[in-house]
């Protein structure tokens, strides 16, 4: 027996030799890939029951304050099955014991390009380097969560919700959206929220009410019919016969529910790429996400996945072609944005559901492992670099895998407080937890929306029975004065400048019991500071 082959009382279906119970994992993910993902689904077909298509009339007054806060935009790329992080960044400082755990699948000396002293990547991923080079990437190694689900299904859920030790149904971004927007049921946005690309039917753009916030697509092709036309089906008016008539009819349906097809046109009819893009699908599927930027959309989350990294075997063959697809793709996506002046209000970031096991299967491939390295990539970052404790091949868990040293919600939070630029306190409430911030290079001060300095930087909107209510987190002793608005800009309710003392208060809209449900806007008035946003009364 080779080092690193010791038999290990590992989780059922984390390796081929599992079986059934292997399988069932991937059928189980196949399932609600195909159910989700039926057609097209999202904001939309959620929509139309019920609810109002159009955009709601909003006073000229209140368009600050129903605007999103900054202009920033977060791409999310999943490498879907479980990327091997150590034949993505070859530990240099620690090579011979990383190649006695994988005779079959090392990548030699030769095939590597460094990065720094102590890590390098295969050359088949010099985009990579490029990136690299240019203070564009950064990676967080040994990325993952206390006693990690090898399962594919739980896995990814626990990623999507940022939940570990509950079972939850939303996922962080959708709670992140539908905090920024309580109103979007019956104030739909023109622009989507997020745009989801492909994927598995996953929970990531849900809010806790199972409403899903994003658009999703099954593939890059029905986003460029929308992009195109406006429109996902040609309906041609003309039907010869009934069944015809039948089939044109539900077609406009469904066109119907995609109320915001026509701002993706315009969006894609005022951008352009300025670049050919590498990267295979994944490469168009980015190209037409920079169009739609730089043609002006303000949808500020996409999601787009990478099928394939689930290398239990070929892994010599196939962990190459992903890698290359994606760092090319990603080099391109860059390029593209750096051309058009809008590279600097992206960020971008990937993930994993986990990462592969040290030692090789004997199959050309790795099973089932937990901690990774997470990339983020951007002008933004302001350098590159690699965050986090070195990977340590010497002290791994019972069952031969990585620790992890950097838990995945400091990461969301480092996103959703330096990126987002969301106060602490919602940070914690939406991910559940308190947890420390990384040093990704960017914060809410490098921003060039002048706006996000002051918005929700010490109140937090939280509701009570479908009643909104502030929360704000004083450092210090302050008069807080409070306004709110309907749509039409009238002023529903305002509060005395009343003086409160350093700590947490709860701030209560003044006769809101006799408010008609619908969505109001606020300001708040902190020492004269204004910050604000939206509330809806249920």
């Amino acid at each position: 027996m080779r080092k690193g082959k010791k038999k290990h009382h590992l989780p059922e279906g984390s390796c081929p030799a599992d079986g059934c119970v292997h399988e069932a994992h991937h059928r189980g993910m196949g399932r609600r890939d195909f159910l989700t993902n039926l057609g097209l689904i999202g904001t939309g077909s959620l929509l139309l029951s019920g609810l109002p298509l159009r955009r709601l009339a909003a006073s000229p007054l209140l368009t600050p304050l129903l605007s999103a806060a900054g202009d920033r935009i977060l791409i999310v790329i999943r490498l879907k099955g479980g990327n091997d992080g150590l034949n993505t960044f070859v530990p240099l400082f620690d090579y011979s014991r990383y190649a006695s755990y994988r005779p079959l699948l090392k990548i030699p000396t030769s095939n590597l390009i460094s990065l720094d002293a102590k890590y390098a990547i295969p050359d088949f991923a010099s985009d990579l380097k490029y990136l690299w080079d240019r203070g564009m990437m950064k990676v967080i190694q040994n990325v993952g969560y206390p006693n990690s689900d090898l399962s594919h299904f739980a896995s990814t859920d626990i990623w999507d919700s940022a939940h570990t030790t509950i079972a939850s149904k939303s996922g962080w971004l959708g709670r992140y959206l539908w905090n920024e927007n309580p109103d979007f049921l019956t104030n739909p946005p023109s622009d989507p929220l997020a745009i989801q690309i492909g994927g598995d039917g996953n929970i990531l753009f849900f809010n806790e009410d199972n409403v899903n916030m994003a658009m999703n697509v099954i593939d890059p092709e029905a986003l460029y019919q929308i992009a195109q036309s406006g429109a996902l089906y040609p309906v041609s008016g003309t039907a010869t016969c009934y069944y015809q008539d039948q089939v044109d009819f539900l077609k406009s349906m469904i066109n119907t529910t995609f109320y915001q097809s026509q701002s993706i046109k315009a969006a894609y009819d005022a951008g352009r790429n300025n670049v050919t893009f590498a990267g295979g699908e994944l490469g168009e599927a980015l190209a037409l996400v920079s169009r739609l930027i730089q043609g002006g959309l303000t949808t500020p989350i996409y999601m787009l996945t990478l099928d394939g990294f689930d290398t239990h075997a070929q892994q010599d063959t196939r962990h190459p072609e992903l890698l290359t697809t994606f760092a090319g793709a990603v080099r391109s996506l860059f390029d593209d944005l750096e051309a058009g002046g809008m590279d600097r209000r992206v960020l971008l970031m990937t993930f994993s559901e986990f990462g592969r096991r040290v030692n090789d299967n004997g199959s050309l491939g790795t099973d089932h492992g937990t901690a990774a390295p997470l990339m983020v990539f951007g002008s933004v970052l302001n350098g590159n670099g690699f965050l986090g404790d070195d990977v340590n091949l010497v002290d791994l868990d019972n069952n031969g895998n990585l620790k992890h040293t950097v838990d995945f919600r400091q990461v969301y939070t480092t996103i959703l407080q330096d990126w987002m630029c969301v106060d602490e306190l919602t940070a914690d409430t939406l991910l559940g937890g308190a947890y420390s911030r990384l040093a990704l290079g960017f914060d809410c001060s490098t921003t060039r929306a002048a706006a996000v300095e002051t918005v929700q930087r010490y109140h937090q909107l939280r509701y009570d029975n479908g009643i909104p209510f502030i929360v704000v987190n004083l450092p210090q002793s302050a008069h807080i004065k409070l306004e709110a608005y309907d749509l039409l800009g009238r002023t529903v309710a305002s509060t005395s400048n009343d003086y409160y003392s350093a700590g947490l208060h709860k701030i209560t809209f003044p006769g809101i019991g006799r408010w008609p449900a619908g969505a109001y806007a606020y300001r708040l008035y902190i020492n004269g500071s204004m910050e604000g946003g939206k509330a809806q009364k249920h």
